[in-house]
């Protein structure tokens, strides 16, 4: 319906846009939001300037304008995705295109007498988003409700574009990453506003240890997946960026009502499970119910609507509690009767509901309000790990809770977008006994050295709370009132709270071999026993106690600041340039107040009074001066309250281009170089603070001159219209640096390592205290990589859709010990740091996915196809002795997987009734992720195979992803 004009007085608006700018700042412009962009043509020469262009969308009328310029152009701005009546000069009715989410499109119009005529659209409507530097794709609604999942999450299809991984952890617990770089440096956008993790891993908020979702996916209207190259608008990222935008009400009341169920009786035994059954410990039984809905409408047509949805999830999932290495103690002497005896069925048990609702408001045809609020509430009741008993489960609560507040006002050439919110999340994990907990372990040469795994009892001492909360105020204007260019800067101001507290050691840990002629544990109940008893009773040769610890509070503020600007610069009807530039700023990242406890300052300051290797400190000389004499300046180290200071160097450039070769969006050849920042979480501020505050235990330091996590990018591709497909391929480099990284400290007295092999630290510290570890920004990752992606987007016409993505991916990290690349490098400055391994990333992967509704009987089929070569494996040898230790690569099994889903819809009361089957693992593949890699010992000798002692060493020990499992579901959809 067309709008009166708006009456009020232009310095009313002015002034208020001046007040939201003056308020507000932008940690992320409506990224989710299209563009479309052309010229209006009027009786075969330009309109004249100042003509009126105006978007309607047409589901819930929200009104969008601009004018033309000078030489005819126009450019409307901030278009939710969806469908839009484009008109021109007055008139009544217009022409339908159809946006996507971050699309720019070109549309040419051509009016008489300021009436719409003829239309002309630059490549069909599936080549609209072409013209773009960034790496990425778009994952369309149809297509996150049809792929085959184990849980509706939405972010299960992220990795349809190449160089991305979503995976599936034996526990459950999900994770995003792309390139070469870790979890942590994902982001996720929901109608322009990031997630990030500030306190815990995972990227994305309450990610870390949870089987839950991060948004329900009956919310998603759809969203793009970008890999690297992205525009400056985005910030605290550096690997993948996901930028989705939810689903609003319209005119007309939509909705849907669903549930699923999955459980023990549709899914397989893996050859794991089988095993363990054949040996009397048996799968309970299980299940998995999904259920929610949404709806939408009309509080008022074409001026207010809401939208609600719910996702809920429950999950009672099976855990087979078996000890290992028993068969090493002939007879069951000692404790083993009592270990075999708590082997057990274990249910682990967990509980989400995620609520999302919206409330949208045109207040004229320039001013537009949205305010939404998010809960997710989650609980959990779990034990971590298949060797331990039922003692050691951990209650955790895993709350998230966010209001946001958006206003848009358009301009004749200008749009402003101005936010307001608030957000609180907590993870909270606790044990419920107060008992020790024991790690039994079996030695061959009754040594700690030289160990596997038993099982572990006793209580976790995992008990933290820990909390973010802040308020952000943000805000993005976008001007085009210069021919050929879209002008778009931001500011942000996010005031961050963290409270982090608890503690890691809420029971003493204690780590004892079991003597494998008596069956009984080198522990007494209280101190060590066996050989070279410590004069405290803490250690042997045989055992090792980490007495309990406190609990350490950091509470700390932390303000971020960001600025932006960028130009998308179209120099000709075929080229266009994207340049930006990014800053970005925080004032307590990690604990700038921090002071180092003063007994750890006496200690590492005092005199060394080691022996090490048969090195010892010549008098006077103090543990400093020998870590000195090893290159490490601890007084880098020692925080005094004002040593810390906050990073200011994150200017971030970023360039790309994009050039249509013929004109018509048939072949288009892009590229792009550009920085981008991440940010580090307080948690390492907190583990600083733990650790330190157990008497006697370990010291943990961060290195006061800190940086901020970075990486460069740079791609080249092109995307070609073939028939109804489109194909991209791309050729990409990303060079991660200033990565965090905790490694071992310690240094014998002459700077050294003692005799210790080239892979193991120097464990041990100052007189009276633990092991030194330090943390610093050092860790680098590269990756050179090749994308090719194919893709036949679902028109109602054909029925069928389909993508492939290939990733080849040469991937490196330098840290040494690579196979745990994602936060520790115990030996960092052992020896000359080369480039190694990923462990995280594949050479090869390849995904495919495709729907088809027009199958005979009314049915519809769904699928998606995975396969990955294998992550690479570090292997531990150290069968020419203990101090001659090395790492060996090793390959691992490919991933090879795929689900199917079959659906048909029936006519109920005015709406579908759709009832669905779900095939995960169609074929009930084992894809083997897991192994025993580590072993051998003095005992060998160099004609043992690679391990010696451990004759299990490369033994397959675990499966990445579900063994076959049905899921059915009905969906109401009305």
């Amino acid at each position: 319906m067309s709008r009166a004009p708006n009456r009020t007085p232009w310095r009313h608006h002015a002034l208020a846009t001046a007040v939201f700018f003056a308020l507000a700042g932008a940690a992320q412009a409506q990224s989710s939001n299209a563009t479309v962009r052309g010229t209006i043509t009027a009786a075969g020469a330009t309109a004249p300037a100042g003509t009126d262009v105006v978007a309607v969308n047409k589901a819930n009328g929200n009104t969008y304008r601009t004018k033309t310029l000078a030489d005819g152009s126009y450019v409307l701005v901030g278009l939710n995705p969806g469908s839009y009546e484009i008109r021109v000069g007055g008139a009544s009715s217009g022409s339908l295109v159809t946006l996507s989410v971050g699309q720019n499109a070109t549309l040419d119009l051509a009016s008489a007498n300021a009436q719409l005529g003829t239309v002309v659209i630059q490549g069909s409507a599936q080549r609209q988003g072409v013209i773009d530097s960034q790496v990425g794709t778009t994952v369309s609604n149809k297509m996150i409700e049809a792929i085959p999942q184990a849980t509706r999450n939405f972010l299960s299809a992220a990795d349809f574009a190449p160089g991305v991984r979503f995976d599936t952890d034996p526990s459950g617990n999900t994770r995003l990453r792309g390139g070469s770089q870790n979890m942590d440096n994902v982001n996720v956008f929901i109608d322009g506003v990031g997630r990030k993790n500030n306190i815990l891993r995972g990227g994305v908020g309450g990610q870390d240890t949870s089987q839950g979702n991060p948004f329900p996916q009956t919310a998603i209207a759809e969203y793009r997946v970008l890999t690297q190259n992205y525009k400056a608008e985005y910030d605290q990222v550096s690997s993948v960026a996901i930028t989705a935008v939810t689903k609003s009400g319209g005119n007309e009341t939509h909705g849907n009502v669903y549930a699923n169920r999955t459980g023990s009786n549709w899914t397989s035994l893996s050859p794991i499970q089988k095993e363990d059954q054949a040996n009397g410990v048996a799968a309970p039984s299980y299940q998995q119910v999904e259920a929610g809905f949404s709806i939408g409408g009309a509080i008022k047509p074409d001026t207010l609507h809401y939208f609600l949805a719910y996702d809920g999830k429950t999950i009672d999932k099976p855990k087979q509690l078996t000890a290992q290495n028993l068969d090493k103690y002939p007879g069951s002497p000692g404790v083993i009767p009592s270990l075999a005896a708590q082997q057990i069925g274990f249910r682990n048990k967990f509980k989400e509901h995620l609520l999302f609702g919206k409330l949208s408001a045109e207040i004229d045809d320039r001013q537009r309000l949205d305010l939404s609020v998010t809960l997710r509430k989650e609980t959990s009741y779990a034990v971590d790990g298949d060797h331990t008993s039922a003692t050691t489960a951990i209650n955790n609560n895993n709350n998230e809770y966010r209001v946001d507040l958006t206003h848009e006002y358009t301009g004749d050439r200008w749009l402003n977008e101005a936010r307001v919110g608030l957000e609180r999340a907590q993870w909270n994990p606790q044990s419920d006994s107060t008992d020790p907990l024991v790690h039994y372990k079996y030695s061959p040469t009754n040594n700690l050295n030289n160990v596997q795994d038993i099982f572990f009892t006793g209580g976790s001492p995992n008990a933290q709370d820990r909390r973010q909360s802040g308020a952000y105020f943000k805000d993005d204007l976008t001007y085009t009132g210069v021919a050929g260019h879209v002008f778009k800067g931001g500011f942000q101001l996010k005031a961050m709270k963290y409270e982090l507290g608890g503690t890691a050691f809420r029971v003493p840990t204690i780590d004892t071999v079991v003597n494998t002629t008596t069956g009984q544990a080198y522990f007494s109940g209280l101190t060590c026993t066996g050989t070279n008893v410590a004069s405290d009773g803490l250690s042997s040769d045989q055992c090792r106690i980490t007495p309990a610890a406190p609990s350490a509070a950091v509470n700390l503020r932390n303000n971020q600041y960001g600025l932006y600007f960028q130009d998308d610069w179209k120099l000709t009807k075929q080229l266009e340039l994207n340049l930006g530039a990014r800053w970005d700023y925080e004032d307590n990242m990690l604990n700038n107040d921090y002071v180092t406890p003063a007994d750890r300052v006496a200690a590492l300051r005092g005199l060394d009074g080691r022996t090490v290797a048969g090195i010892t400190a010549p008098a006077g000389q103090t543990y400093a001066q020998s870590l000195a004499k090893g290159g490490i300046n601890i007084e880098d180290y020692i925080s005094t309250g004002n040593s810390r200071k906050a990073y200011k160097g994150a200017l971030a450039p970023r360039l790309g281009a994009s050039y249509d070769v013929w004109g018509d969006k048939e072949t288009v050849v892009y590229g792009g170089w550009g920085r981008s920042y991440d940010r580090k979480m307080a948690n390492n501020a907190l583990d600083e603070s733990q650790k330190n505050a157990q008497a006697g235990g370990e010291i943990w330091l961060i290195k006061n001159k800190f940086k901020m996590p970075f990486a460069d990018q740079f791609s080249l591709g092109v995307r070609q219209a073939i028939g109804s497909w489109n194909a991209d391929i791309a050729v990409s480099s990303i060079h991660a640096k200033n990565q965090f990284t905790w490694f071992g400290g310690n240094r014998d007295p002459n700077g050294g390592y003692g005799t210790q092999s080239s892979i193991d630290p120097l464990w041990g510290g100052p007189n009276g205290f633990g092991t030194l570890v330090l943390g610093d920004f050092v860790g680098e990752t590269k990756s050179s990589s090749l994308y090719v992606s194919l893709d036949k987007p679902y028109t109602p016409a054909s029925g069928w859709s389909m993508t492939v993505a290939y990733t080849y991916m040469n991937a490196k990290t330098k840290d040494r010990d690579w196979n745990d690349a994602d936060v520790f490098d115990w030996t960092y400055g052992k020896s000359t740091h080369g480039w190694n391994p990923n462990k995280d990333t594949e050479k090869h992967r390849l995904v495919v996915g495709g729907l088809i509704d027009k199958l005979p009987w009314g049915l519809a089929l769904s699928g998606k196809f995975t396969y990955g070569s294998g992550n690479p494996r570090q292997v531990t040898d150290c069968h020419l002795g203990w101090d001659q230790c090395r790492y060996l690569e090793a390959d691992s099994d490919s991933f090879k997987q795929l689900d199917a889903a079959l659906s048909k819809n029936f006519k109920v009361y005015g709406g579908d009734l759709q009832v669905r089957l779900d095939v995960l693992n169609l074929f009930n593949t084992a894809n083997w992720g897991y192994y025993n890699d580590w072993g051998g010992g003095p005992t060998s000798t160099p004609s043992n195979a690679i391990g010696g002692d451990n004759p299990d060493l490369g033994k397959r020990t675990g499966v990445r992803g579900p063994m076959r499992q049905f899921k059915l579901g009905v969906n109401y959809v009305f």
